[in-house]
């Protein structure tokens, strides 16, 4: 698959958080936060706009990936996600079944 690598476009914010819901719902958990961590994100001072970016094929933003990247994340001190915020802010997108495991508490 080939496609354009560039930089994001504010009017794009929506989409991309949802192409990235799309991809994280039910994968490592019930739901997801990545749409909603990459939204906040956005609005951190730290953020680098300049080295946001998004993959477009024939004028369509498509998930992707850059091949041969390897590197190492580690959780900054402190990280911390508000479940309820992140309930509060998906409720703007368009409903999706959360995944219930069997013997699953929350």
């Amino acid at each position: 698959m080939t496609g354009i690598i560039r930089l994001e476009r504010k009017e794009e914010h929506r989409q991309v958080e949802n192409l990235v819901r799309e991809a994280f719902w039910n994968v490592y958990r019930p739901g997801c936060l990545e749409h909603y961590v990459l939204n906040q994100l956005r609005n951190d001072e730290a953020f680098v706009k300049e080295l946001d970016f998004v993959m477009e094929k024939d004028g369509e933003l498509i998930d992707g990936y850059i091949d041969a990247v390897t590197g190492e994340y580690s959780t900054p001190q402190g990280y911390f996600v508000d479940e309820a915020e992140a309930e509060e802010f998906d409720k703007q997108f368009p409903y999706k079944e959360k995944l219930r495991l069997p013997g699953q508490i929350f």
